[in-house]
């Protein structure tokens, strides 16, 4: 029996050993591991949620100042909402000012087929008669040469009075040139403050005309028409936005159609002695005048489709 209980005695005190020594085990393992998280605080959840907070405050920051955070805003205006930038691709095109835009663009179209051979829109052509003449005196400025005067007449002519400069560049520049502005006013009505820019120029190249002996139809012409668009430029900066946009747009839309119809009546359906392409046939005597008018007119609805798609890259990526 003293046998039994010395026995079972000796097995208890080595059971006590053993827990003590498991305790103690448990408390270094425990303090390693803590120690171990406390070296690693990307382990530690308490660092993890301090780093969390304070990167998404500054992750916040960023894309709202970089980024459209909103995906529909985003769709709206054209752009993808995680690389911004120019939408070349036209993603997401198109969104209500698109729509807009394209709404106008298309009206004005209708409306000047209907009104093509009244007299409310004579004016207009005698303006897109202007624009092909001061082609012509542009591309003789450019070239060197020096222009004598410019002139407009009812019938819808016109003559730029010139010496110098280089014929190649200087006589296709009159229908090219019509086609050429016809798609920049069309790009530029699609920001506020580039249509603004496309007007004044307009403007001034009318009043700089007026000093290169003008005749009669040409000063009241250009007079009436800086007269109008100063106007449109006041209301648009001082009582409703947008309203000058509207006005270049229509300015584009005519006078590069009046450009392409012009070459089409003038180089392609019939040949006018005189005529720029007969001007280019005597420089190139092996292109023939309806192969000059054919190649005018790709080139002018070239510019007209490069217009239109530019305003819309334009106002789609975010600029309108």
């Amino acid at each position: 029996m003293k046998v039994l209980s010395l026995s079972t005695a000796i097995f208890s005190a080595f059971l006590a050993s053993s827990a003590r020594a498991s305790g103690a085990a448990a408390s270094i393992i425990e303090h390693e591991e803590k120690s171990y998280l406390r070296q690693n605080p990307l382990v530690n959840p308490n660092d993890l949620i301090a780093t969390s907070d304070s990167d998404a405050a500054d992750s916040s920051s960023t894309t709202a100042k970089w980024l459209y955070t909103d995906e529909e805003e985003a769709i709206e205006l054209g752009q993808d909402a995680t690389t911004g930038g120019t939408n070349w691709k036209l993603d997401g095109c198109c969104g209500r000012y698109e729509t807009i835009f394209l709404s106008c663009f298309a009206a004005y179209l209708v409306v000047i087929k209907l009104l093509w051979n009244t007299f409310i829109m004579k004016p207009m052509k005698l303006v897109a008669v202007f624009v092909h003449e001061f082609g012509h005196a542009t591309a003789c400025w450019l070239t060197g040469g020096k222009v004598h005067g410019i002139e407009v007449y009812t019938n819808e002519g016109g003559v730029t009075k010139y010496t110098g400069g280089w014929r190649f560049v200087v006589i296709p520049a009159g229908y090219l040139g019509g086609a050429f502005w016809g798609a920049v006013f069309v790009v530029m009505s699609g920001d506020r403050w580039a249509s603004l820019s496309i007007a004044i120029i307009f403007c001034v190249g009318m009043a700089v005309s007026l000093f290169f002996a003008p005749n009669a139809t040409m000063v009241g012409l250009n007079i009436g028409f800086i007269v109008l668009t100063v106007a449109f430029i006041l209301v648009d900066q001082l009582a409703i936005t947008p309203f000058l946009q509207f006005l270049t747009l229509f300015y584009g839309v005519f006078i590069g159609i009046f450009s392409v119809y012009d070459i089409w009546d003038d180089l392609i359906t019939r040949t006018v002695e005189g005529s720029d392409a007969h001007a280019c046939h005597k420089l190139i005597p092996c292109c023939l005048p309806r192969c000059v008018g054919v190649q005018f007119a790709v080139v002018a609805l070239a510019f007209q489709a490069l217009g239109l798609y530019l305003a819309l890259v334009w106002m789609s990526s975010g600029s309108a």
